[in-house]
């Protein structure tokens, strides 16, 4: 095999284009591919395939990957011809997409080096400008969503928001229980969820059987305006639960701090962290201060007490008795005297449908919120975007699983 037959095959080359000539320059370190139109060739419309005439020609250059030690160019005179139907249509090229200055496994290459590293990066180690790569990424971006026929959609869904700059800017990142991006839209409002549920034709807004998310009201809306028999489908994630029982058990920790004598406030002070322990981690030395703290806080003790409950009642199996034991810990925690805990009670009165559709689904938002904390550091690693669609773009291209081959 010679080298125009090799080159020829590399590239991929089938009638008429064939490779006309090679030059290797050793002082810029390159290899440059002469590609054209063998001469007697019959050139046809790119859109109804009629035979056509050539109108002219255009000098067109690619980079290709590199041969050896050499970066390969691709160089054609790519002809336009003129169809009486369609007018002036430039031929297409087997070695590259429209518009594209690389070559199909140039791009392809680019792309498995963006997966793995930023575009900064990628545009150092490939001698490129950064808006070339970022070029590349975009349209494998476009041209995974392209092959999409209908919205992504999945039987369990989870919301949630992600900051995108300071200043309260934020996007809603929509994905599945395995962590796929499905859709981002701008803001954590209540169009920010709803835009996407009506994109869903009906079939597959059926087809959802949870939808998780935190108590942000903007959702819950959205959801219930447009999601069929919302209030069965809508999960809240118990995270969000904990965390407010564990505000409870510090705010009212603080609060009893300064009814205290001063004597035994240094103990007392602490075991703040101690707080946050689980029963099943109170051992040891861990449990005696926890003991002693006890006795000086008796409020705070009650709160925890409370929480540890409520934690039981959470990851207990569903069954029949669970909507009628939360609302005995809901009367409970109001028995307590403690208005913050009461205050939490109420919250939980009104969102039982959702805790307890997360309880017989066994579902929470966990994925999501790993997903979020994958494209915070997708942000931080490229360094911040300039606009919110290049950042969902990125996002998409990271953990959209989209088919963007050639």
């Amino acid at each position: 095999m010679d080298e125009k037959s090799l080159y020829a095959h590399i590239l991929n080359l089938s009638a008429p284009w064939q490779v006309q000539s090679l030059s290797l320059d050793e002082k810029s370190g390159s290899v440059t591919v002469i590609v054209g139109i063998a001469g007697h060739a019959q050139l046809t419309c790119p859109t109804c395939g009629k035979s056509c005439s050539i109108h002219d020609h255009r000098r067109r250059k690619w980079r290709h990957l590199d041969t050896c030690q050499f970066t390969t160019l691709v160089e054609a005179d790519v002809p336009r011809v003129d169809c009486p139907e369609h007018g002036c249509q430039t031929l297409p090229i087997p070695w590259a997409g429209p518009g594209s200055r690389y070559t199909l496994l140039f791009e392809a290459f680019v792309l498995s080096w963006l997966k793995i590293s930023t575009v900064d990066a990628v545009r150092k180690q490939l001698k490129l400008s950064w808006n070339a790569v970022d070029g590349i990424m975009m349209r494998a971006v476009r041209r995974g969503l392209a092959r999409i026929k209908q919205p992504l959609s999945a039987r369990h869904l989870c919301v949630d928001e992600v900051g995108f700059k300071k200043g309260h800017q934020y996007v809603t990142v929509i994905s599945d229980r395995q962590g796929r991006a499905l859709q981002l839209t701008d803001d954590r409002g209540v169009e920010s969820l709803a835009s996407y549920l009506r994109s869903l034709r009906d079939h597959q807004l059926d087809e959802i059987k949870t939808l998780s998310m935190d108590m942000n009201m903007a959702y819950i809306s959205a959801a219930r305006i447009h999601l069929p028999n919302a209030v069965d489908k809508i999960a809240f994630d118990h995270f969000h639960v904990a965390k407010m029982l564990c505000a409870v058990v510090d705010k009212t920790r603080h609060a009893e701090m300064k009814q205290i004598p001063s004597s035994e406030r240094k103990d007392a002070h602490r075991s703040r962290y101690l707080w946050f322990y689980s029963k099943q981690n109170r051992l040891g030395r861990r449990a005696e201060r926890l003991e002693v703290a006890r006795l000086v806080l008796p409020q705070t003790s009650q709160c925890w007490a409370m929480k540890e409950l409520a934690r039981d009642l959470w990851h207990r199996r569903y069954d029949d008795h669970s909507r009628k034991l939360w609302q005995e810990w809901m009367a409970m925690a109001k028995d307590t005297g403690i208005p913050l805990m009461a205050s939490v009670a109420r919250m939980v009165a009104k969102r039982l449908y959702g805790i307890l559709n997360a309880m017989k689904n066994r579902v929470s938002n966990g994925n999501a919120e790993s997903l979020n904390s994958k494209i915070r550091l997708l942000r931080i690693k490229s360094r911040g975007f300039r606009n919110k669609e290049r950042f969902k773009l990125g996002v998409m291209f990271h953990y959209g699983k989209l088919n963007m081959a050639f």
